[in-house]
């Protein structure tokens, strides 16, 4: 099965490929959009600041799992791109609190989202 994120193509094999069947319906149910819009209406790439030893923390965007940190940031895999509209990031990792941004992609914006994922450890 293949899947994509953003422009770019990657092929998933096993456990993946649930991976990719989400990644695909979320993309397909106008979450996240891959390649070019037409009119107005712009896409925003997902741009995920993280200190190294954090790369490997999951993301979701609209409750959906869309993959690690560390994905995302290569070229092969991303960037995942959000299409027009109100989305919840939230990027989570074990012993770390998670960090929760609500973004807005306008239809006219021509930036990228950028989330600073500050993953402070849980004393708990």
């Amino acid at each position: 099965m293949s899947y994509t994120r953003g422009c770019n193509k990657k092929r998933s094999s096993g456990w993946m490929a649930p991976i990719g069947a989400l990644a695909l319906a979320l993309a397909l149910s106008g979450g996240c959009k891959r390649g070019e819009l037409s009119g107005a209406e712009q896409s925003a790439p997902l741009v995920i600041e993280a200190a190294p030893a954090d790369l490997d923390a999951e993301v979701f965007v609209d409750g959906n799992y869309v993959g690690q940190i560390r994905v995302l940031q290569e070229p092969e895999t991303g960037p995942l791109l959000l299409a027009p509209g109100i989305h919840r990031i939230e990027i989570r990792k074990p012993g770390r609190f998670p960090v929760q941004v609500t973004a807005t992609v306008k239809k006219d914006r021509n930036g990228p989202v950028v989330v600073r994922a500050e993953l402070l450890e849980d004393p708990s």
